[in-house]
């Protein structure tokens, strides 16, 4: 039995996540417990020597139901169960934590799932879920809508908090080995299989002995957000405790962007004794609360958060806005939203008198009429197709069905059956049957394809499905046959995308027209928004109790990849001090760098229309850019994206200034 108690200490220490040995923490307790045991101490002896460092009170917590040791029993929250306890007391208690943790420990040889711990735990089942059954399947196995976004993205937001948890058993690990470990976990799993590669991650970063490199890319990508989120988190705890305003962390929780996440997340706060932000002030718990359900919004655009409770019951939260790399997509939003939230920011206009708000905002939604009635017109392009293959040769229809172009059956069968994808045909094509047939009975590809012709043809209102299956055999059967006429949908579509982005730019000039520069002002603030510039204002200024908004430059880490964008990080980039001065020293640059669908570069499929600059004493900064194009296809309405310039990403990644 080793007694030395200096050996004691540095083992104990050693043991500790902090390395710092606590009497006051019965869970840093409970790891010398078993220090103690591993040098040879009997259960006597140990039982004996811990009676002596806790507290002598054993309590019942009313919440959890878990009984511990206490300096002194909270009325409030806690069930006295032993006032005074004696060392054989104490003794049981701790060894029945003892017990109650080594229960919980899974035999080696056993496989372990991809999320760690109990499942009816904060978000857990949703996120086990997700990689279960993968993104794509994920709403009809479980009847609940997924977070926004894609595979990838639901990989790197949960994996990424994952691995928060994997850090705190093993601090230590490297980015490689921790990646290693998220590709273990997740190489057989649904979601794990539906991953494409990353961008920027080759041959060279992946290990020899890993089959899948396109998981793999994004398990490396993962493992480096998650090991700024730990090193952030450690780091804000430390800050909190030196500050007297946090104890021994008791619980890290990560939730992805589900909804059970975020109610989860608001089930936490409402427990909570005391909710603080990174900085160390406390939050109100209702603004905490709002903050929490706009998430994925603009006043929260977080996907992911953190969340540590200590012992006393007071939360810390965190918020993540994870991107894969510098090169993603920060801001999706349609024509619809840009006109809407033009609207919000002048109304918020106290330098325009209420005559020019209402003149403003006239303009904003003529232009938004003229746009939706051409976007609404787009699936309707596909009936003159439908009605000019119906007259072509069925041999040669039946010989381009064969060769399934860009999954076009796919598009058939779910426009007929389903999610399904097999009969009963849905009762809407019953009139278009082939002779003799139900909608119970099996339909040739032909039979499939000729109903949904027939359909479209008689004037019916048609699914981005049909028009999808409509448009991918026209396309198909034109380069086949190239003099047949009627079957160029992608060049009347892209006529009229194209018009949709010069009404773009017309009301952008009309709104200056209407008031000096205030078009170009409701673009400055859409990129204000976009990119979350409003976290350059925090500090100096602080969260203001009765705004949620204020929040965001306080709580919120922009993630790329394991590239922290905060406030310090874009006033330095951006050259500028706050979004006020940023909006100032805003210029808008036309751009007119169409997208094409073909080599040929003949079919428009979106227009990089705006690039965003900073003029700041005749010297220019890009700061990013704007695009519009379809996220759904020839036929789907035209969506706004905004991306950082090249020289931004290189400034976030290096610290180098553009």
């Amino acid at each position: 039995m080793i007694t030395d108690l200096n050996e004691i200490l540095v083992e104990w220490a050693y043991r500790t996540n902090d390395g710092k040995p606590d009497v006051k923490s019965n869970a840093k307790l409970l790891t010398l417990e078993g220090v103690l045991k591993d040098f040879g101490w009997s259960r006597e002896a140990r039982a004996e020597l811990l009676s002596t460092l806790m507290e002598a009170d054993i309590v019942k917590n009313r919440d959890s139901g878990n009984i511990y040791t206490v300096q002194k029993h909270n009325p409030d929250t806690q069930d006295l169960v032993k006032k005074n306890a004696s060392d054989d007391e104490i003794a049981k208690v701790t060894k029945g934590k003892v017990d109650k943790e080594k229960s919980k420990e899974k035999p080696e040889d056993e496989e372990k799932g991809v999320i760690d711990g109990d499942l009816s735990d904060g978000d857990n089942q949703v996120k086990s879920d997700m990689f279960k059954y993968g993104y794509g399947n994920y709403e009809k196995s479980t009847g609940e809508k997924p977070a926004p976004g894609g595979a990838g993205s639901a990989f790197n937001e949960i994996m990424s908090g994952e691995g928060v948890r994997i850090l705190e058993e093993n601090p230590d690990m490297t980015e490689e080995e921790l990646a290693r470990e998220m590709y273990n976990k997740t190489k057989n799993t649904a979601l794990g299989k539906e991953q494409k590669a990353t961008a920027g991650i080759g041959k060279k970063d992946t290990p020899t002995d890993i089959e899948n490199s396109k998981l793999w890319s994004k398990c490396l990508v993962s493992a480096r957000s998650a090991k700024k989120k730990y090193e952030r988190t450690q780091k804000r705890i430390k800050n909190l405790q030196e500050q007297n305003k946090f104890g021994e962390p008791k619980k890290t929780s990560t939730f992805y962007g589900a909804q059970s996440s975020i109610n989860s997340q608001v089930s936490m706060v409402e427990k909570a004794n005391t909710v603080l932000l990174p900085n160390g002030q406390e939050v109100k718990k209702e603004d905490a609360i709002d903050f929490i359900k706009a998430g994925g919004g603009g006043m929260n655009p977080s996907d992911t958060a953190t969340f540590v409770e200590d012992e006393n019951g007071n939360l810390l939260i965190q918020f993540h806005s994870d991107k894969t790399t510098t090169n993603d997509i920060q801001d999706n939003s349609t024509l619809s939203q840009e006109g809407e939230n033009y609207k919000k920011y002048i109304d918020n206009d106290s330098n325009l008198t209420e005559d020019e708000k209402q003149k403003a905002k006239s303009i904003i939604d003529d232009y938004a009429n003229q746009m939706s009635e051409i976007e609404e017109n787009y699936n309707n392009q596909a009936v003159p197709v439908a009605e000019a293959l119906l007259k072509q040769s069925p041999e040669k229809v039946s010989e381009v069905l064969k060769t399934n172009p860009q999954g076009a059956q796919k598009n058939i069968r779910k426009s007929l059956f389903g999610t399904k994808e097999k009969p009963p045909t849905n009762k809407k094509f019953e009139k278009y049957l082939p002779e003799g047939k139900t909608l119970e009975d099996e339909l040739s590809v032909e039979e499939q394809y000729d109903m949904i012709l027939k359909y479209a043809s008689d004037g019916n209102k048609l699914t981005n499905e049909v028009t999808k299956s409509i448009n991918k055999v026209a396309l198909s059967y034109q380069e086949k046959y190239p003099d047949t006429k009627g079957l160029d949908v992608k060049k009347n579509l892209s006529e009229q995308r194209e018009r949709v982005v010069n009404l773009q730019r017309e009301r952008l000039n009309k709104l200056n027209e209407s008031k000096s520069g205030l078009g170009t002002s409701m673009e400055a603030k859409e990129a204000a928004r976009a990119f979350h510039l409003s976290m350059m204002d925090y500090p100096p200024r602080e969260y203001e109790e009765g705004n949620p908004n204020s929040m965001m430059g306080v709580a919120l880490d922009v993630n790329m990849g394991g590239n922290i964008v905060n406030g310090e990080v874009l006033r330095d980039c951006l050259g500028v001090k706050n979004s006020e001065e940023f909006e100032k020293d805003f210029e808008l640059e036309e751009t007119d760098e169409l997208q094409y669908a073909d080599k040929e570069k003949t079919i428009v499929t979106g227009k990089k229309v705006y690039t965003y600059v900073i003029d700041k004493e005749g010297k220019k900064t890009e700061v990013g850019f704007k695009t519009y194009r379809s996220k759904n296809g020839a036929a789907g309405k035209t969506d706004n994206t905004m991306t950082y310039s090249t020289d931004m990403q290189k400034c976030f990644k290096t610290g180098k200034k553009p």
